[in-house]
């Protein structure tokens, strides 16, 4: 082949391969720059589940709520910002209908079948409702206050988001936001 080596179809240089290098070097550099957030890098992609049972905007907030219950405050709010955009609108929208329409709200605490399966249909809501109080609560936690109320008023206006407690009933981040806003203000 004169100098050149097929690999799979594609000729590479076969003194060093500089194609080939030039290519790995690109590559490395745009994922170095386009998954860095606050200058942390992310080993995954925190916007996408790889748990059939888990849909994506839940991982994201899941993930979100790990990185809080282990004080990475700065990683909880690079994770909830990388991904906001992909389901923050959507989720913005379904509130804003509900308030237009001047639907009730979920109940909180413990609930009946009917309402449990009510709630979990709203699923992006939740999940956008949570991360967002996970942002608020991180950036409180950092001490960045004016942050922090800015993430307070994006929580609040997810008012009808709801969230599973393990321990047997749903909470809502929009009310426990309103607590902490009220300590900053």
């Amino acid at each position: 082949m004169n100098g050149y080596l097929n690999f799979q179809g594609l000729l590479f240089w076969r003194n060093g391969g500089w194609a080939f290098r030039l290519c790995l070097i690109l590559i490395s550099l745009s994922l170095a720059f386009t998954n860095t957030v606050i200058g942390e890098p992310f080993e995954y992609d925190s916007c996408i589940s790889a748990d059939k049972e888990l849909g994506d905007s839940a991982f994201w907030a899941v993930t979100s709520a790990k990185l809080y219950e282990e004080k990475e405050y700065s990683r909880a709010v690079a994770v909830v910002d990388v991904c906001f955009n992909r389901w923050g609108p959507e989720a913005g929208q379904q509130q804003k209908r509900l308030l237009e329409m001047n639907a009730k709200c979920p109940p909180t605490g413990r609930v009946n079948r009917h309402n449990r399966l009510s709630i979990e249909e709203d699923y992006l809501m939740n999940d956008v409702s949570f991360a967002l109080w996970v942002k608020a609560r991180s950036l409180d936690e950092l001490g960045e206050v004016e942050s922090a109320k800015s993430a307070y008023a994006q929580c609040l206006y997810m008012i009808c988001g709801r969230v599973w407690d393990p321990r047997g009933w749903f909470w809502s981040p929009a009310e426990d936001c309103i607590k902490y806003a009220k300590k900053l203000s």
